[in-house]
């Protein structure tokens, strides 16, 4: 099981409470929030841009995606979004 999986195991066990985020007035589900922002930053690791406090170790460590660079990982973490999308 990776950490991201964990993670959502355990906010449904109730050992944890994610962070509230919301656009505006509208709560937003964080892991939904969390996958977008972290495509995002894969994509622009993909490119061969750097972003401040983004290692692409740490996205793969926390995703269980594999692969030596971020162009490789993109569709493994598209894969994983496509995944959450049918849990909703």
């Amino acid at each position: 099981m990776t950490k991201f999986e964990q993670a959502m195991q355990d906010v449904k066990d109730g050992k944890i409470v994610p962070p509230s985020v919301s656009y505006g007035s509208t709560p937003i589900d964080y892991f939904g929030y969390q996958l977008a922002v972290h495509k995002f930053d894969l994509n622009i690791l993909a490119i061969g841009m750097k972003k401040k406090g983004v290692k692409l170790k740490d996205l793969k460590d926390y995703y269980g995606l594999t692969g030596k660079t971020a162009k490789e990982c993109v569709p493994q973490l598209k894969e994983i979004i496509n995944q959450y999308k049918a849990t909703l």
